[in-house]
């Protein structure tokens, strides 16, 4: 760095130098030349982080928007910010090359669907109850729930594409366990291609949810 005498003050880059005023003073340094040849994994991996966390927040959004109802009574101002992480590290399990990764993808595998399942939408997980799985079957879905501890719980069937945004959703009872002891939710929507389906369990103060699987996976 050095000072400049000059009639005229200069500000900014010329050729190769950059002038610029500090404490007053008007300074001259070199410009810092380009770094030439390939990028190396660090500088790949961080010019994908703004580009993913966007993403990932924008399908934040599309899950929040589609748990409108049942985010609201949350009351939780910073849920936006989470649910954003959360997207992150479910994009991070997506086996896809990281310039295509989905939460999408991420939730079709074992470690992403353990990643969605984990989150508790409210801000302190205490004891409510819990949804550990869902299967779809013939009959409909098939759901292994936490022992209820209220009478206060909705179930809600959500299908997301989050490539488009779109959804569709329905609120069910909590069911009645059949003669084997089974918890199954009929009349739901058939899958769709392309379409994430969740299954969500919510009531005064909690929501939480896990990713229905198919028979055949």
């Amino acid at each position: 760095m050095g000072k400049v005498k000059a009639i005229f003050k200069l500000s900014g880059k010329v050729g190769d130098y950059v002038f610029y005023k500090m404490n007053g003073k008007q300074v001259v340094r070199k410009a810092a030349a380009k770094k030439k040849g390939p990028k190396t994994a660090a500088q790949e991996n961080s010019a994908h982080l703004p580009s993913e966390f966007g993403e990932a927040s924008t399908d934040g959004k599309t899950l929040r928007t589609a748990l409108a109802e049942e985010c609201s009574g949350l009351k939780d101002r910073q849920l936006y910010y989470r649910v954003a992480k959360l997207m992150v590290a479910l994009k991070s399990e997506d086996p896809a090359p990281k310039s295509e990764r989905t939460a999408a993808g991420g939730m079709a595998t074992a470690a992403g669907r353990e990643i969605f399942s984990s989150f508790s939408f409210q801000k302190k997980p205490e004891n409510f109850p819990r949804l550990f799985g869902a299967e779809r079957q013939n009959c409909g879905i098939s759901l292994q729930l936490s022992a209820a501890g209220t009478s206060k719980i909705a179930i809600t069937e959500v299908q997301i594409h989050f490539k488009t945004k779109k959804f569709r959703r329905q609120v069910h009872p909590l069911p009645v366990p059949n003669a084997s002891g089974d918890l199954v939710l009929s009349k739901t929507f058939r899958p769709k291609k392309g379409f994430t389906e969740l299954l969500m369990i919510s009531g005064d103060g909690f929501l939480q949810g896990v990713v229905v699987e198919c028979q055949s996976d």
